[in-house]
């Protein structure tokens, strides 16, 4: 492998999978990590899209018909297969002393990864970083957070995400220590457990493990006395989950994060401010732009008006790997004349300037000509007693356009009527954003960094 060349990464975590990564940015190559749940189909498709030479997986069947499919040149096994074929070639059987690392010939505007979105948008889109990029990253996001040599930082996340990735080289990059679980938690003693275990003094997470800690009583706060802080980002916070939280963790620094896998951070809130804004997600981190824009590109200064936020970082992606047009699309000029990421996120600030979230620009749906924003009434119905988590879908009508559905996660041992709730959205929300139905589930569909999503539901 040379500089330059595309290696695909299909593998679970581990220890070797983490090396493999760290030799591709080495000499230079480019990874492109899938997810180790994706079919075959999708993994072919990203290959290909990626242009990958090799792939580097713990699968140990069909590897010859990815191969060919994907038009590899190789394929590394990292588990025992009984397939042979002239492309595969066994990780074991590597001699290290026949592998030499070349002199680097690249720069820190080197392409490092091309990560995969996994968000808002269906057909998944290739960000593309380097050196430069990651390195900023990493240096901006371990200063504010305050992590050194002595932080075990803890997470659930793999490497096809670039959460999962920086998870892995923040404490690298502080010399630090990285523990990640493969099994999402599904109660505080799962998390508890390797806690206490590791020494655990960093968490970071995803708000569906914010509310797997939420259900921790009160009394078990010794047992997270190795921990120093805990960080979310991903989605927003429910501010009844971040009470609980506060009530069970009073001591642990609680930050509140904002970022996309365009821009890696783009703010955050201090923890000194959560209880006073449990929705906001801070000021911008410094070095970082932001702007907010109406419907015709026009800056918002006053307070509480939502717009579109716009954001310039170092750590702003090239681009979409081989899709210029939406390059171009997502990129814009600005009155100043600097070109800054479009997020597609909808913000407002409130008088001291901190950012708080709107909504998902594509998640705006209209009710009989009223805009529904499905997080105020996922809100809503979180807020209530009996409820721990909610999210809302649109439904098609005929005569509406379409109408708010609300899958609700009930906190043990409750029981609650789609009366009920619907009274309660009533006397709290506007009559147009009131579900029409509601369905109660065991949990939410989550997506493959972690993340509640609302695709598959209807």
């Amino acid at each position: 492998m040379r500089a330059g060349d595309r290696v695909g990464l299909f593998a679970s975590f581990s220890p070797t999978i983490v090396a493999v990564y760290l030799g591709c940015l080495r000499i230079g190559a480019i990874t492109a990590a899938t997810h180790h749940t994706l079919s075959d189909d999708k993994l072919i498709h990203q290959l290909r899209h990626a242009g990958a030479r090799v792939l580097v997986t713990d699968r140990i069947d069909n590897l010859a018909s990815i191969a060919d499919a994907a038009a590899l040149a190789h394929v590394v096994a990292l588990a025992s297969t009984r397939e042979r074929d002239a492309r595969l070639v066994s990780f074991d059987a590597i001699d290290p002393s026949h592998v030499a690392l070349p002199d680097r010939d690249f720069s820190v505007e080197q392409a490092t990864s091309i990560f995969y979105t996994t968000g808002s948008t269906y057909a998944p889109k290739g960000v593309l970083v380097n050196h430069r990029i990651m390195m900023s990253a990493c240096a901006a996001v371990t200063s504010y957070l305050q992590m050194g040599s002595d932080d075990v930082v803890m997470s659930y996340s793999t490497l096809a995400s670039d959460y999962g990735v920086y998870n892995v080289l923040m404490p690298l990059y502080c010399g630090g220590t990285s523990v990640v679980e493969l099994k999402a938690p599904e109660s505080p003693e799962d998390v508890l457990a390797v806690i206490e275990r590791e020494e655990v003094t960093a968490l970071h997470v995803f708000p569906p493990v914010i509310f797997v800690l939420s259900r921790a009583a009160p009394a078990w706060g010794p047992r997270f006395k190795s921990l120093r802080y805990l960080s979310s980002s991903g989605q927003a916070l429910h501010p009844k989950h971040i009470d609980k939280i506060r009530a069970a963790l009073p001591n642990v620094l609680f930050y509140s994060n904002y970022g996309m896998t365009e821009c890696k951070r783009i703010s955050f809130l201090p923890p000194q401010e959560l209880l006073r804004k449990p929705t906001s997600v801070g000021k911008p981190l410094p070095g970082v732009s932001v702007l907010l824009v109406d419907d015709n590109g026009s800056p918002i200064v006053e307070a509480d008006r939502p717009g579109e936020l716009w954001v310039s970082a170092p750590f702003t992606m090239l681009e979409y790997w081989a899709m210029p047009d939406e390059t171009a699309a997502v990129f814009a000029v600005a009155p100043d004349g600097q070109t800054m990421l479009r997020t597609g996120d909808l913000f407002r600030f409130d008088t001291d300037g901190d950012l708080h979230y709107v909504a998902r620009r594509d998640d705006i749906f209209v009710r009989s000509a009223w805009n529904v924003n499905p997080r105020d009434i996922e809100h809503c119905l979180a807020s209530h007693p009996a409820v721990a988590e909610a999210i809302v879908v649109p439904v098609p009508d005929e005569s509406a356009g379409h109408l708010p559905k609300a899958f609700v996660v009930l906190e043990p041992g409750q029981s609650v009527s789609d009366g009920e709730l619907a009274d309660y959205c009533r006397q709290r929300i506007d009559w147009h954003m009131v579900p029409i139905a509601f369905e109660v589930v065991g949990q939410l569909p989550r997506s493959q960094s972690g993340k509640s999503t609302r695709k598959g539901l209807a």
